[in-house]
């Protein structure tokens, strides 16, 4: 009995001792949690940090892919307005030069000859024109001069006629250009026909020039509601694609030009051309930035033209049944809604 005090002491000292060598794994182990906790919040903060950073970098390329795309469609419209300016102006030229040419043609020699031959016989002027040969002669000769001189004064009308027409299509020209680089980003309500004949009128020259036949087919649509700044790059690019894949085909050359109203509530502006067509591998890519099957290209055409539809509330699409069978693209635009109280 005298040692069991010493037996119990003894256990509740080893009790105490692996009790103790818990607390003490215990705490070991909560303080690696903590720690390792610790690192995964550091590690956490650090990927959150570089995730805001990534995201802001990639906001901001988007702007300048945005704002790269954009000028590159506003520069292919300066392009196309220059050449239709230039191709104006050398009109004006031909216009100038041939009146020029009937000016110096024109027959003041003969009417100053018959003016220093009156002023002569001034004070016996009814005995010249009755008894002298030449004074005889006179009337018979200012009748055939006046036919002589009716004719070049026609022509040098109608040249002056077309240099004031030509010049009045270059002031037209000019003056889109302008309205068109008021860059506002307001949505407006516009007549969708109209946005497709300023784009058209960028391309009339060149579209003579390659032998493509314009067809138009235009329904009567409500306006739409959209940014011109943006719809005319988007319809430019278009007809200049279509251009171009005409330019590549054999054959009647057909650019088919269509403004309706969809199913939905919005109006259809679809370019379709009879060209060279688009592989189904591409109708994937072809909205990608940077793709391109021209050599020239820049593949900022389609990419930003459907991000701007997008923007607009509408979409851009492209269908084709492949090489040889031509291609359609369809930019959808929202309708101009009414509001009523």
């Amino acid at each position: 009995m005298q040692w069991r005090w010493l037996e119990h002491l003894g256990w509740v000292l080893i009790q105490d001792m692996f009790l103790f060598i818990s607390i003490s794994q215990y705490l070991t182990e909560t303080l690696e949690v903590a720690k390792r906790r610790s690192r995964l919040e550091g590690i956490n903060a650090v990927i959150e940090s570089q995730v805001q950073e990534r995201t802001m970098e990639l906001t901001e390329a988007h702007k300048q892919l945005v704002e790269t795309s954009r000028q590159a469609g506003m520069a292919e419209i300066a392009t196309n307005v220059l050449h239709n300016v230039g191709n104006v102006l050398n009109s004006v030229n031909v216009s100038a030069e041939a009146v020029a040419g009937k000016v110096r043609n024109f027959r003041i020699t003969s009417l100053k000859q018959v003016a220093e031959l009156l002023r002569e016989h001034a004070d016996h002027l009814p005995e010249f024109l009755t008894q002298d040969p030449r004074g005889k002669e006179l009337p018979g000769y200012l009748v055939k001069l006046a036919e002589n001189l009716s004719e070049p004064q026609k022509g040098i009308l109608q040249e002056l006629t077309s240099l004031q027409n030509n010049i009045e299509h270059i002031k037209e020209v000019v003056a889109m250009q302008q309205g068109y680089a008021r860059r506002s980003g307001m949505l407006e309500p516009l007549s969708a026909v109209t946005l497709v004949e300023d784009a058209i009128n960028l391309h009339n020259d060149s579209l003579d020039r390659h032998g493509v036949t314009l067809v138009r087919d235009y329904k009567n649509v409500p306006p739409v509601l959209a940014d011109r700044h943006k719809v005319l790059p988007i319809l430019v690019n278009l007809l200049s694609n279509a251009k171009h894949a005409l330019a590549d085909s054999n054959g009647e050359k057909q650019l088919i030009v269509r403004v309706g109203q969809n199913e939905g509530e919005g109006v259809q502006i679809v370019i379709a051309d009879n060209g060279v067509g688009i592989p189904p591998e591409n109708l994937t890519r072809i909205f990608q930035h940077g793709f391109t099957t021209k050599p020239e290209g820049h593949g900022f055409g389609l990419h930003s033209g459907a991000l701007a539809a997008r923007e607009m509330g509408g979409r851009l699409t492209a269908q084709s049944e492949g090489p040889g069978r031509g291609a359609a693209f369809t930019l959808e635009l929202p309708l101009q809604t009414t509001k009523t109280c």
